[in-house]
């Protein structure tokens, strides 16, 4: 999870909430690996200030 915490980007492990809790948005990148997608999730939860969960996806 990448999330926007007073005014610091943070980055924590496990989901943001379990199951039926939270209905989102989903977003697929193209990313080398995995920082690179956390680089991305960092510029969007600081955007958007919504927590970002951040999963591998195999095409």
């Amino acid at each position: 999870m990448v999330r926007l915490a007073e005014g610091e980007v943070l980055l924590t492990d496990g989901p943001f909430t379990e199951g039926k809790e939270h209905l989102g948005g989903f977003t697929v990148i193209t990313a080398p690996d995995l920082d690179a997608a956390l680089k991305w999730a960092r510029r969007l939860a600081a955007t958007t200030t919504l927590p970002i969960e951040v999963r591998p996806l195999q095409g």
